[in-house]
């Protein structure tokens, strides 16, 4: 809700809270509506595959996210394709996944 009304926060740090993909979702549902936050850190949670792809696909309705970090998460089969499409629109940067166990199928 906090995302929804805001129109000055610029960044937020919410890595080691126990966020769940229910609560990235939330998160995503705010930033539909954002117009300020640019760098979002959402590692050392609980974050999945699903989560991420889930994720991704309300970032392509918001213009001002630029970073985004997932390290330390749940991530082991990131569909690349669908999640870099989204994330990497207007110049995002989808680079902090370290520490996750991803597997990438050539």
């Amino acid at each position: 809700e906090c995302l929804k009304k805001s129109s000055t926060l610029q960044e937020l740090n919410i890595s080691e809270n126990e966020i769940t993909n229910n609560g990235l979702m939330k998160i995503g549902e705010g930033l539909q509506i954002n117009t300020s936050l640019q760098t979002l850190d959402v590692s050392r949670n609980r974050i999945s595959d699903d989560g991420v792809v889930v994720f991704s696909e309300y970032l392509r309705n918001n213009s001002t996210l630029r970073k985004l970090s997932l390290s330390w998460n749940s991530v082991y089969h990131l569909e690349v394709d669908v999640t870099n499409q989204s994330l990497n629109m207007r110049n995002k940067q989808f680079g902090d996944i370290y520490h996750n166990a991803i597997n990438t199928i050539p």
